[in-house]
Order: structure tokens, then C-alpha cells, then sequence
């Protein structure tokens, strides 16, 4: 029996072949009749040739054959995104979104192509319609943590970090990964509050009385394991760390 057109292409992919896999494949979709399959196999084989330009046209073709086609419109946009091409990228996810309001698929490609132009700003508007449509997806929650931490955006990082960590639901290696992001910005806010403490003598009073509020009076969001740690620290200030020094007014 003579191979199909995608298993010659393959044969000459598993020999290292791709000028004839693509030759192969090309001469299919050129005489019309070609399945869906040949279309994507054809852009992927230019994709490793990082020949983006018959990639994505390859898929255009396919979407001309088959415009509702998602796995052909998901595609166009992955090959947008990982040839640089953000703005067409954004268009088409936009326009798909035109048509599917509700559909996750086109949010996340926004999300991914919001987030290579570093446009995070509109990157966590995705992200916020992901997790109004899908509230208990952890990937979606994480994507929207971390972008709202790259953002500074510490106490809303730390409330979705929270919720990954300590509540059921998440997969194992996202509780794990939202535990070390929660331990990271305690850390580092740990550092900036000690520094403070030997500063500025009312704060190290007003936490000396109440280490929580006045911790959060100055802006800093520890998780809930920071703030038991912040519950022992006046002990150990009044024990072992110099007070700080009085500022006084000079005299004229």
C-alpha cells in the first residue's frame, strides 16, 4: 500500500530530511485536497526550519480551508508570539475573542503575548478574565500572581499566593511553588523591616506594642506565616537589638 502524504513526510523528519518532509507536504496543500493535518505538520516542519514566514502561512492556508478550526487558530497565534510578530499576535486573539467572548484558549494567548512585550499591565487584564471565568483553575491564578508581583503589587500577589498554598484544590507543584514565592517576598521584606527598626525610633516603638500593624502602617503584606514570625520579633529586639538612636531638632 503507498504511504499517505504524512507518513512520507515523517519518514524523511525521522532521517533528518526537512527540505523533502516540506517538499513533501507543500506539494499536498498546493493541489488543495490536503487534510487539516498536512497544513499544521507543514508549518511545524518550517517552524524547525525557522522558516516563520511558510509557517505561518502554511496556517493561514489551513484557516482559508477550515476557518473555525481551533488547533489551526491556536497555532497561527503560538507561531506570532515565537516569531516576534506581538502586534499581529494580540490582533488575532482579539478577533477570535470577538467571536468567543467566554473562550479561555484566546485569553491565554493574549495573556502569552501581552507578557513577551512586557505589557503587563493589559497581561493582567487577561489574567483577571481568566480567573473571573475559571475561578478555581490554579495555573490561571498563578499566571496572575506573578504577573501582580512583577508589578509590585505585593499584597494582591500574596493573597493569590496564599490561596494556591494553603487552600485544597491547587495541584501539588503549584502549592509548592506559591509556598516559595510567599517565603521569597517575606525574606525580602524581612530585610527591609530590620533595616527600618534600626532607623527610625517610633516605628520600633509602635512595633515593639503591636509588631502586625505596624508593620502593615508602613506598607508591608507578610503571609500568614510571616506574621507569626512577626509575633515572636519583639522578644528578640528587646533582648538582643540595640534601640534606635533619638533624632533630636537642632539647635540654632
Amino acid at each position: 500500500m503507498k504511504p499517505t502524504t504524512l507518513q512520507q513526510a515523517e519518514a524523511y523528519l525521522q532521517r533528518g530530511r526537512l527540505k523533502q518532509a516540506a517538499r513533501v507536504l507543500r506539494r499536498a496543500v498546493q493541489a488543495g485536497d490536503a487534510p487539516l493535518e498536512c497544513y499544521l505538520r507543514l508549518a511545524e516542519v518550517c517552524r524547525l526550519q525557522e522558516n516563520w514566514h511558510g509557517a505561518i502561512d502554511a496556517i493561514r492556508a489551513a484557516l482559508q480551508c477550515q476557518p473555525d478550526s481551533i488547533p489551526a487558530r491556536e497555532r497561527l497565534i503560538e507561531l506570532l508570539i515565537e516569531s516576534g510578530r506581538l502586534a499581529e499576535a494580540v490582533a488575532e486573539c482579539e478577533r477570535w475573542l470577538s467571536e468567543m467572548p467566554e473562550h479561555p484558549t484566546p485569553l491565554e494567548h493574549l495573556l502569552d503575548a501581552h507578557w513577551h512585550a512586557m505589557d503587563y499591565m493589559r497581561a493582567l487584564q487577561a489574567a483577571n478574565r481568566l480567573v473571573q471565568l475559571q475561578p478555581r483553575n490554579a495555573h490561571y491564578r498563578m499566571r496572575r500572581a506573578r504577573l501582580l508581583d512583577n508589578l509590585g503589587r505585593r499584597a494582591e500577589a500574596v493573597s493569590d499566593y496564599e490561596q494556591l498554598a494553603f487552600e485544597a484544590g491547587a495541584p501539588l507543584e503549584i502549592m509548592v511553588w506559591a509556598t516559595l514565592e510567599l517565603e521569597r517576598l517575606d525574606r525580602v521584606q524581612m530585610r527591609q523591616l530590620v533595616r527600618l527598626l534600626t532607623e527610625d525610633a517610633l516605628f520600633w516603638v509602635k512595633f515593639i506594642r503591636d509588631p502586625k500593624g505596624a508593620a502593615r502602617e508602613r506598607g508591608f503584606t507578610f503571609s500568614r506565616v510571616g506574621e507569626e514570625v512577626l509575633e515572636t520579633m519583639p522578644d528578640t529586639l528587646l533582648r538582643e537589638m540595640p534601640r534606635p538612636p533619638r533624632r533630636y531638632a537642632g539647635y540654632s
